[in-house]
C-alpha cells in the first residue's frame, strides 16, 4: 500500500502538471486526504514542491540509469538516455517552470545525471564517440551536454505548445541531436 505521503506527493505532481497553480486543497482532494492531513507531512506549498522536485530527481535518475543499461550500443545508450530525459522531462515539467520564477530553490537542470555517476558515464560516450571520429570534433564536450539538455527542453515546449505529438517529439529531437553533433553511426 502507498503511504499517505507518497499519495500526496503523486498527487502534487498530477495536479501541478496540469496547473501550476493548484491549490493545497486540489492536491488533498486528488490525494483523497483532507487539507489537514496534508500539513501533517507538508508545512507549506515550497516544502510540497521540493518533496516533488526530489521526487523528479530521483525518478529521472533511475529513468537515466535504465537507459544507459539498456543497450551495449553507446549510441544506443545516447539515445535512449535523451528519450527517457523527455519522457521524464515532460512529467516533471512543472518544477522547472516554478523554480525559474523563484528564488525559494534552484534546480540544477544537470541534477538527474549527478547520482551514480551517471553524467561521467554520458560524458565518456561523448569523449569516445569524438575519439572515434562519429562525432564533430570542433564540438566540445560540454557543449555537447548543453546542447543535448536544450534538446530536451526544446521537446517538452513543442509537445506542451501542440506542436507535435509526443513520440513524434522523440523521433524529432533524436534527429535534431545527432544531426547537430555530426554523429555518423
Amino acid at each position: 500500500m502507498v503511504d499517505t505521503k507518497a499519495k500526496i506527493i503523486t498527487a502534487a505532481v498530477t495536479c501541478f502538471l496540469n496547473n501550476e497553480f493548484d491549490t493545497l486543497e486540489k492536491v488533498a482532494e486528488e490525494a483523497g486526504v483532507s487539507r489537514r492531513t496534508l500539513h501533517r507531512y507538508f508545512e507549506n506549498r515550497q516544502d510540497l514542491l521540493e518533496s516533488c522536485k526530489n521526487e523528479m530527481l530521483n525518478s529521472c535518475n533511475k529513468a537515466m540509469i535504465e537507459a544507459y543499461e539498456s543497450d551495449n550500443d553507446p549510441i544506443a545508450k545516447v539515445r535512449n538516455m535523451l528519450f527517457a530525459a523527455i519522457e521524464q522531462g515532460a512529467n516533471y515539467a512543472f518544477i522547472k517552470r516554478i523554480y525559474k520564477r523563484s528564488n525559494f530553490s534552484n534546480v540544477d537542470s544537470k541534477k538527474e545525471f549527478e547520482s551514480d555517476n551517471i553524467k561521467a558515464k554520458w560524458l565518456k560516450i561523448m569523449k569516445n564517440l569524438q575519439e572515434e571520429n562519429r562525432i564533430n570534433h570542433e564540438l566540445t564536450i560540454p557543449w555537447i551536454f548543453d546542447l543535448f539538455g536544450s534538446i530536451i527542453e526544446t521537446s517538452i515546449y513543442a509537445v506542451e505548445a501542440g506542436d507535435v505529438a509526443r513520440n513524434d517529439s522523440k523521433k524529432i529531437a533524436w534527429i535534431s541531436f545527432k544531426g547537430a553533433i555530426g554523429l555518423k553511426e
